[in-house]
């Protein structure tokens, strides 16, 4: 069976969508929805808690009563890059012990984690608690995938960075014993300078205080970066629903949709049906964004008409050495999938948007 695992709405009506959609399929299968609180005991994950869905802990325990009614799991995801060092502060630790008893109590026993100090808590306190180490661990090679394999991590989710680097996958399957996940629609660039930073400033947004209201910085600076860059959405670490199969072959079982940051506004079933069926007429960035755009510049990328582009990284997967300006091959699917007229436009759009003030004071 290959499983996906999507981001929590918070909504019974979506499981039940998804629990139909899991009935309906013997070969895929919904497996976990994954999230947190945002209201009450906040603790810090890889995205802002201002872009979450509302939830306190109340909302929490339905939620995982309605998880366990449709056979999907709930995974807890404590994934900051940084907690202030309260990970390591004993008074903090005390708390968030008391916080991960609190969890257990309503049933959850899955949790996405970046930093070691916070898998060591949650280990030590909850031994039989199964821990995924998060893609924010940026997992890409084997050496790091043996580390967390020797700490006894069941599941990962390797570095979208390396989502064309069939080698490094295959190496990485071959060395961990646990359940290898990948994201399917990552709309980060390729080996991103802002990432790291990006993570730590979600990491600090923890309440409602002007860092939420400073969160559009990295945004704009990634709009920014895609609009300097014609071919830029063509390099994102996206896998289409037809190159599922590239992927499950070389024993990647897990699949991952991110965008628990926009979900209340997105089209989830929609997006896991065009996964399920291996197939999407129509714009790319559809799947990417779950039908909700984090803008106004996204361009139409007729997702059909990139059939065939993954081929050149799965029989060479050094191929891509990123020396862009001597090679045109992302170019040539992008003037083959896209308007350029069209992107063009949306890109002169976005650089005068962006370039017209200052981000750090104007946000």
């Amino acid at each position: 069976m290959i499983v996906f695992n999507v981001p929590a709405d918070f909504q019974t009506e979506t499981l039940i969508e998804l629990n139909n959609i899991n009935q309906d399929s013997s070969k895929f299968k919904v497996n976990e929805v994954y999230g947190q609180i945002s209201m009450g005991n906040i603790y810090a994950s890889g995205r802002m808690v201002g872009s979450l869905p509302k939830a306190d802990i109340k909302t929490l325990e339905k939620y995982v009563i309605a998880c366990d009614r449709y056979g999907i799991h709930f995974n807890y995801t404590l994934n900051a890059s940084c907690m202030g060092n309260l990970d390591i502060d004993d008074k903090s630790i005390k708390q968030l012990e008391a916080f991960i008893n609190d969890l257990t109590d309503i049933g959850i026993n899955l949790y996405t984690i970046a930093l070691p100090s916070l898998m060591d808590i949650v280990q030590s306190l909850k031994p039989k608690a199964i821990i995924k180490a998060s893609a924010i661990c940026e997992i890409n090679s084997t050496e790091k995938a043996l580390h967390y394999n020797n700490r006894n991590v069941k599941r990962m989710v390797v570095d979208p960075d390396i989502t064309l680097r069939f080698d490094t996958l295959k190496d990485i399957c071959t060395v961990f014993n646990g359940e290898v996940e990948i994201i399917a629609n990552n709309v980060c660039l390729k080996n991103c300078p802002y990432k790291m930073f990006h993570y730590n400033h979600e990491a600090h947004c923890t309440k409602d205080d002007h860092l939420n209201k400073k969160g559009t910085y990295y945004y704009h600076k990634c709009a920014l970066q895609k609009a300097n860059d014609l071919s830029s959405y063509i390099k994102l670490n996206w896998i289409r629903p037809e190159d599922l199969h590239f992927y499950y072959d070389i024993g990647i079982k897990s699949f991952k949709l991110q965008g628990r940051n926009s979900i209340s506004g997105a089209n989830l079933v929609n997006v896991v049906r065009a996964y399920f069926s291996e197939s999407y007429d129509g714009n790319l960035m559809d799947l990417l964004t779950l039908f909700n755009p984090y803008n106004k510049f996204q361009p139409y990328i007729d997702n059909k008409r990139l059939d065939g582009y993954i081929n050149r990284f799965y029989e060479n997967p050094a191929a891509c050495k990123g020396l862009c300006s001597a090679c045109n091959y992302c170019i040539s699917y992008t003037q083959k999938c896209t308007d350029m007229d069209k992107l063009q436009e949306l890109n002169g759009y976005a650089k005068k948007l962006y370039n017209a003030y200052n981000m750090l004071t104007e946000v």
